[in-house]
């Protein structure tokens, strides 16, 4: 096998692994593959795989140093802090509007509201870039990434992007099926845990921004 394409499968797969521990994302894909919404689910899946993609050539292109200000961080954190209270008033709010599996309120439909949601949960969380030179950082340490020319970067952004979006696509799907094995009530439930999960979520994000001033200071 080519030396291409091993770092192309080592970032796909790093890029699957980084999409696995839950967050904004996922709790909203979540929301709208077990309500019955697969298209939706699938477009926070591509909004969120968007930002990555952002995040990824910011990273391995070093076309944004403002994004290394501590100001600049933190209203990043503070916004998604924000955006992850109103989805959880959303959802709370949505518990009560669920009549059956897969037949929910307006609140999840719309195309561009669903990517724009991924999008924008995923672009609030300005340490993916970290987690981008890491990934970097052990692709040269195998020796895949030594040299690392223009367009073994632009191989290694694909293999990531790809490869979190494998995950979220796979999830949204085997939730989405699961679904008609959740009983009607317990439905209520779920979305009562989810809007739960997306404001204690948002503290994560506020710890942050708190972290960033001080370090301004």
């Amino acid at each position: 096998m080519s030396r291409a394409a091993l770092l192309f499968l080592l970032a796909y797969a790093l890029g699957f692994v980084a999409a696995i521990p839950v967050g904004g994302s996922q709790i909203e894909l979540a929301k709208r593959a077990i309500g019955g919404e697969l298209a939706a689910a699938g477009l926070v899946a591509v909004g969120s795989a968007s930002s990555d993609l952002v995040y990824g050539v910011i990273a391995l292109f070093g076309i944004a140093p403002v994004m290394e200000r501590p100001g600049v961080l933190a209203a990043f954190d503070m916004a998604g802090a924000a955006l992850l209270w109103l989805l959880a008033v959303a959802t709370l709010r949505g518990r009560h509007r669920v009549h059956s599996l897969g037949q929910t309120r307006a609140i999840l439909a719309g195309p561009g509201r669903a990517y724009l949601t991924g999008f924008m949960l995923a672009f609030s969380n300005p340490p993916m870039i970290l987690t981008w030179l890491l990934g970097v950082a052990l692709a040269k340490r195998v020796g895949l990434a030594a040299p690392f020319p223009v367009g073994a970067r632009a191989l290694f952004i694909a293999g990531g992007v790809l490869g979190l979006g494998s995950y979220l696509g796979l999830l949204a799907v085997v939730l989405h099926r699961v679904k008609h094995f959740i009983p009607a009530a317990a439905l209520g439930k779920v979305y009562l845990w989810l809007g739960i999960a997306l404001w204690v979520l948002s503290f994560y994000f506020i710890y942050g921004a708190v972290q960033y001033f001080f370090v301004s200071r």
